[in-house]
């Protein structure tokens, strides 16, 4: 029995962190990882282009062999997920949205919202606030310096500097959870947290993408 093959796709190493949540939670099955490097940062791109993009690198996985696509990055889902979905309606796809719903759950203060600035603009994002959050506010906080400063492994002192500006201390100080849009993000959460303060709860949504992996790799792709 070959077990389905997870291929998965991000601009850079910020996928990474989504194919590490799935590693954890199915060992034994094989990935395939594309890091689009070339068109890294997703965040710069326009609608049109994040399609165009999603498509090819859809194309790619599929030629090496995966079964199901995960689009490892709020970006790239939000603007062409739908799209991949029609152009390639026999394969499963599965996306990467902010992990919005349990922030809501668990806020008593008040929620920042950290991504790429396209992202913090996506009707999604808007969408996702106003069914989830009930009586905080939301902070929705963009920078593309960031995600570089992950992408090209930029050393602390820098992204100290980075986080200093982006999450200032009177913007920390009124919430008690820090939601992470980007998926090169969870890759310095150690940094993150140290930044924050252990009164700030992070979140991300690697675990919930796993969980619906699984789902769908043993209850949807029959084995080969």
């Amino acid at each position: 029995m070959i077990k389905p093959i997870i291929g998965i796709f991000d601009s850079g190493i910020g996928g990474r962190s989504i194919e590490k949540e799935i590693k954890k939670t199915l060992p034994r099955y094989k990935t395939i990882y594309l890091a689009d490097s070339k068109n890294f940062p997703y965040g710069e791109k326009t609608p049109l282009q994040l399609k165009k993009i999603a498509a090819s690198n859809t194309r790619y996985l599929l030629r090496k062999g995966a079964d199901l696509i995960v689009v490892a990055c709020n970006t790239a889902t939000v603007h062409a997920i739908g799209d991949l979905r029609k152009r390639f309606p026999d394969v499963p796809f599965v996306g990467v949205e902010p992990a919005v719903k349990p922030a809501g759950v668990i806020a008593k203060k008040g929620i920042i919202i950290l991504s790429s600035p396209r992202a913090t603009k996506s009707k999604q994002i808007a969408l996702l606030i106003k069914k989830f959050v009930r009586g905080v506010k939301v902070y929705n906080i963009g920078s593309i310096e960031l995600v570089r400063a992950v992408e090209e492994h930029w050393d602390g002192k820098k992204i100290k500097r980075i986080l200093e500006k982006v999450l200032p201390k009177k913007l920390t100080s009124k919430c008690d959870v820090l939601v992470l849009g980007c998926t090169h993000f969870p890759l310095i959460k150690d940094k993150l947290q140290k930044h924050v303060g252990k009164g700030i709860k992070i979140i991300d949504s690697g675990e919930a993408v796993a969980r619906r992996v699984k789902f769908l790799v043993s209850d949807i792709i029959p084995p080969r």
